[in-house]
């Protein structure tokens, strides 16, 4: 079993691979970006029954329900944060023990210091990660309840700590290349995918 540690970040990938194909990863990196567990789906075909059946839900469905949750679910370490690629799968990872904030990069002008915010919706802030560049966008789950504001206020603690150390944004595009490689790999020795049942 991985060593814990104090502070955490998971991020989270689920995406098309080619046509009703899809695959995910979840990369857990510590403060410093060191990755400390990666985990990965097969590829998930979408069957024609199943294309009928679902109808316009089943992409959802096969990321978030069916991708998403097994990668969570078999995660040996418990990260502070989650961190989901794609912002509208915001909701699907949420849950009562998790902590979850999508980051995007912005070319804003940087605000006045490190930890400095600026609320651009009511589900979205900037927020000032370093002592130079542009502020990072973050969005929170659209689910509100009597811990939002401390789930939001952890959020950013994490983030701000983390950030002392790492870019934030850069894991992204590491699971995003880890991913394509593995559906590569797969398709080069197998041909397409056998169907998910």
């Amino acid at each position: 079993m991985p060593a814990q540690v104090k502070t955490s970040i998971c991020y989270l990938l689920s995406t098309a691979v080619a046509d009703d194909v899809y695959m995910g990863g979840a990369m857990v990196t510590d403060i410093y970006g060191l990755p400390l567990e990666f985990r990965y789906t097969e590829p998930v075909v979408a069957t024609k029954l199943q294309r009928i059946l679902y109808g316009d839900v089943l992409e959802r469905y096969i990321q978030t329900d069916v991708i998403l949750a097994h990668l969570i679910e078999n995660l040996e370490s418990k990260p502070s944060l989650f961190v989901p690629v794609n912002a509208e799968f915001l909701g699907a990872v949420e849950g009562a023990s998790r902590t979850v904030v999508w980051l995007g990069e912005t070319r804003n002008a940087p605000l006045a210091e490190i930890g400095a915010q600026q609320t651009i919706g009511p589900d979205e802030i900037l927020l000032q990660l370093g002592t130079s560049g542009a502020p990072a966008r973050l969005r929170f789950s659209e689910q509100s309840d009597a811990n939002t504001a401390v789930k939001r206020a952890e959020t950013v603690r994490v983030l701000l700590e983390a950030g002392k150390s790492m870019d934030l944004i850069e894991p992204m595009r590491r699971i995003e290349k880890a991913v394509k490689l593995l559906w590569e790999e797969s398709a080069d020795q197998s041909g397409r995918p056998q169907s998910a049942k």
